[in-house]
C-alpha cells in the first residue's frame, strides 16, 4: 500500500517533528499535559482513584478469575510526581583507548592501560583548567580533596553541592584514577540517595576524562604537524569512477598536513569542517619563479574557488578536488596534481 503525503501536511508533520525534538534534553520532568488548566496541573494522573472489586447485578454469574489479568495493589511508597527522575544516569565516558571503568558504592574508577605520562600532574592540570576547588593536596600520596563543588546547570532546585576525594595509582598496573565522594548536599540537607551520588560522582569523573582526552588529542596533533616527510601520493577513482587521489598516510596525517602544503601552491583555506572532512579554497597561482624554486611543473589547473573532500581508508586517505559549479576535475587536472602534492607534502613542516 502506498502512501501519498501532500507537500503541505508533510512541512507541517516534520516542524512538529523538529518541535518535539528541540526540547531541553536536561529536563528531568516531562509529566505534562495539554490540557492543564482542565487537568489543574501536571500531575493530574496521581489523583487517579484505587482499583475497586468489580460488582455484578444479583444472579449474574462473572467469569472465573484469570491470574494473568490480575492487577495488585501497590502498598510501597516510592516517590511520584516531581519526586520522580526520569533523567537516564550519568555513565563514566569512553573516550579513552585502552582504558575501563567501574562504579560501585560511591567510588569510580578509570583504569588506565596505556598512560605513558605522569597521570598525577596531567590530572592536577585539568582540575586546575576546569576551575574546580581545591582543599587539600598531598603530592607524596597523589591525593587530593576538593572544596564544594556547586552544580548550577543540572535542572535541580535548589542545586547539588558535594566534596570529592581524588587519588591516582601511578606505579599501579594498570594505572588507576579513583573518585570517591565525601558529601553530597541539595541547598543546605545532606542527601545519602545512592542515584544521586553517583550522578554527581560521574559527573566530576567524566570532566577529569574529558581533560585527558584532550591532552592525549593536542599532542598527537603536534606530533603529526611535526612530523614531516614523503608521502606517497598516487592517481586513482573512487567506487563511482570519478577521478580523486590516494594518498598513503592517515586521516589525521593528512588533515593536519595538507593546510600547509596546499598554501605552498597558493590555495587559501576559507573554510574547513574535520567532521565532513572538506576544505574550501581559493586558488591563486604562486609565481612561475616559485613553482621553478620548488621544482614543480605548474598545473593546468584555472585559478577559483575549489573544494576538497578528503576520505578516512583507514590506513590510507582519498582526496578529491571539486570547482565552484560542484564538478570533480578531470582525470588530466587530477593527474597534474599529483607530482604537486607529492613535492609540497615532502617539504611541509610546521610554521613558524
Amino acid at each position: 500500500m502506498k502512501i501519498k503525503l501532500n507537500p503541505k501536511m508533510l512541512i507541517i508533520f516534520l516542524s512538529l517533528l523538529l518541535t518535539v525534538c528541540a526540547k531541553n534534553s536536561n529536563a528531568k520532568r516531562e509529566m505534562k499535559s495539554e490540557t492543564k488548566s482542565a487537568m489543574k496541573g501536571e500531575e493530574y494522573y496521581l489523583n487517579t482513584p484505587k482499583l475497586t472489586s468489580l460488582k455484578s447485578p444479583e444472579g449474574l454469574m462473572l467469569p472465573l478469575k484469570n491470574s494473568n489479568y490480575y492487577v495488585p495493589d501497590v502498598t510501597q511508597k516510592e516517590p511520584v510526581g516531581k519526586q520522580v527522575d526520569i533523567r537516564p544516569p550519568v555513565q563514566i565516558l569512553a573516550l579513552i583507548e585502552a582504558s575501563q571503568s567501574q562504579y560501585a558504592n560511591g567510588i569510580s574508577t578509570l583504569f588506565l592501560e596505556d598512560s605513558p605520562g605522569n597521570l598525577w600532574l596531567e590530572v592536577l592540570n585539568i582540575i586546575k583548567k576546569k576551575n574546580l576547588p581545591i582543599a587539600n593536596q598531598n603530592d607524596r600520596d597523589q591525593t587530593l580533596t576538593t572544596d564544594w563543588i556547586t552544580w548550577n546547570n543540572m535542572n535541580e532546585n535548589p542545586p547539588f553541592s558535594g566534596r570529592y576525594e581524588i587519588s591516582v595509582k601511578q606505579n599501579e598496573r594498570p594505572k588507576r584514577l579513583i573518585l570517591k565522594t565525601l558529601d553530597l548536599h541539595q541547598g543546605e540537607k545532606k542527601t545519602t540517595d545512592p542515584n544521586y551520588i553517583q550522578r554527581y560522582n560521574n559527573t566530576v569523573l567524566n570532566t577529569i576524562i574529558e581533560g585527558l582526552y584532550q591532552t592525549q588529542v593536542d599532542a598527537e596533533n603536534t606530533r603529526v604537524i611535526h612530523k614531516a616527510g614523503s608521502l606517497d601520493v598516487q592517481s586513482s577513482s573512487n567506487e563511482n569512477g570519478l577521478p580523486n587521489i590516494v594518498i598513503r598516510a592517515s586521516y589525521a596525517t593528512v588533515w593536519e598536513r595538507l593546510p600547509l602544503a596546499i598554501k605552498k601552491i597558493g590555495m587559501v583555506i576559507t573554510e574547513s569542517r574535520r567532521s565532513e572532512g572538506t576544505f574550501s579554497v581559493i586558488y591563486k597561482p604562486v609565481s612561475d619563479e616559485q613553482w621553478e624554486k620548488m621544482g614543480i611543473k605548474k598545473p593546468d589547473l584555472k585559478p577559483g574557488e575549489y573544494k576538497l573532500q578528503l576520505g578516512d581508508l583507514k590506513n590510507r586517505s582519498s582526496l578529491q578536488f571539486m570547482n565552484s559549479n560542484g564538478q570533480t576535475l578531470i582525470q588530466s587536472e587530477n593527474d597534474d596534481l599529483v607530482p604537486v602534492l607529492k613535492a609540497v607534502f615532502s617539504e611541509t613542516e610546521t610554521e613558524k
